[in-house]
């Protein structure tokens, strides 16, 4: 399944953040194989939150991801034609014991080459991914970028990303009424005493209690994430999480990951189903 994590804002809803803690989450779960991904060039990518700052410098001074067996090598190698598969265990990083991986981008790729090769080739890397993977996160960004438009229509489910601003929201609830259908919302860095909080956001927005989530602000985890070590933060608190605002962040964050995947099940039964019809309204018995 593709998931396609995206916000009509930039930089303030958390778009990065909200899909590694959902991911990861779902993966210690024991929600299946998951594959993280960017379809964009950015200094603040996945690796600065899932990496300590030592390994990414080391993998940048060794070129060993970012020149030969990252997101880059992935995309010549599949307009080449060289296998997929082969790419995919090559270039994909292990996280959380091997139930999620991290395709990782090139340190001294232009970001505009990057983007058009990431276009010409998605539609394959993704059919690649669904094999290697359960679930495929794609941290997408804004419309301007060449294949996110098409990644959002693609996508079997899209996580919107809100902020609690009424400018933001009227923005998003006007002009993007096309991938409302298959989305869900996350609520990212959530404070409760602000104006616009959870209950007023379903109220006025009219979405349905299970379609939206939050990911709370907190402090720890900002320091996690600046250290690179917010997957070590998850797995430390997912059992019992000490204190009152980590075990309030972690059962909101649990439970968003769960609206998620409960949405997931849904699409992945609808399908079935879909494919049972389809069959038997094309199936024509043989006769003698």
């Amino acid at each position: 399944m593709k998931i396609a994590f995206w916000s009509n804002v930039r930089g303030r809803s958390g778009v990065t953040t909200n899909m590694v803690c959902i991911s990861a989450l779902a993966s210690i779960a024991g929600a299946g194989k998951a594959v993280l991904l960017e379809n964009h060039y950015s200094c603040n990518n996945i690796a600065n939150i899932v990496l300590p700052g030592e390994q990414v410098e080391l993998l940048k001074e060794s070129g060993r991801y970012y020149n030969r067996e990252g997101m880059e090598y992935v995309l010549k190698g599949l307009y080449s034609g060289k296998n997929g598969e082969e790419l995919l265990r090559h270039a994909a990083m292990p996280l959380l014991y091997t139930s999620m991986y991290y395709l990782p981008q090139s340190y001294i790729i232009n970001k505009e080459v990057f983007n058009y090769e990431f276009s010409l080739v998605y539609k394959k890397l993704f059919n690649i991914l669904e094999i290697f993977s359960d679930n495929v996160f794609i941290d997408t960004e804004r419309n301007e970028n060449l294949s996110s438009n098409a990644i959002l229509t693609e996508a079997d489910l899209v996580v919107v990303n809100l902020v609690q601003d009424k400018v933001a929201l009227n923005e998003f609830f006007e002009n993007y009424s096309s991938i409302k259908e298959k989305s869900v919302y996350l609520i990212g860095a959530y404070q409760p005493e602000l104006l616009f909080n959870y209950r007023r956001i379903c109220y006025e927005y009219h979405i349905p209690r299970d379609r939206i989530g939050i990911i709370p602000y907190n402090i720890e985890l900002s320091e996690a994430m600046s250290e690179g070590r917010i997957l070590q933060f998850l797995n430390r608190n997912y059992e019992k999480a000490p204190g009152r605002e980590n075990d309030y962040f972690m059962r909101h964050c649990k439970k968003s990951s769960m609206m998620v995947r409960k949405n997931l099940i849904n699409l992945r039964k609808r399908k079935k189903e879909e494919a049972t019809e389809n069959y038997i309204k094309n199936f024509k018995p043989f006769i003698l």
